[in-house]
C-alpha cells in the first residue's frame, strides 16, 4: 500500500473489480485474481459510501446515523473496513 489511510481519505475502485447485486448481497469480483468476496448490511452500506466518491469521514458519519453507533465505533469500523478491501487489493487510495 503506497499511501496511508486515514478519515480524510477518498478510495477508488480497481479496473480489474467487478461487482454485482446477488439478492441482498453485493459480491465483488477480482477478475484479475478470480477471486470473489460478499458484502451484505453494514459492508454493502459502506462500499456503497466509497465508491460513490465519499470520504471514510463521509461514509463512517453515514454508518453511525443510519445504525445508531457512536461516531468513533463507526469511524473504526469503516477505517478497519477500508483497510482490509485495501490489503485485498479491492479498493485503492486515490
Amino acid at each position: 500500500m503506497a499511501e496511508e489511510i486515514n478519515l480524510d481519505s477518498r478510495l477508488g475502485v480497481p479496473p480489474q473489480v467487478m461487482t454485482r447485486i446477488v439478492g441482498d448481497e453485493l459480491v465483488l469480483l477480482d477478475i484479475a485474481k478470480g477471486v470473489y468476496f460478499g458484502l451484505d448490511g453494514v459492508g454493502k452500506h459502506i462500499w456503497e459510501s466509497l465508491s460513490d466518491g465519499q470520504s471514510l469521514q463521509q461514509a463512517a458519519a453515514a454508518v453511525a446515523a443510519e445504525y445508531e453507533v457512536d461516531d468513533d465505533r463507526a469511524a473504526s469500523d469503516v477505517m478497519e473496513f477500508a483497510s482490509d478491501l485495501v490489503g485485498r487489493e479491492l479498493l485503492y487510495v486515490e
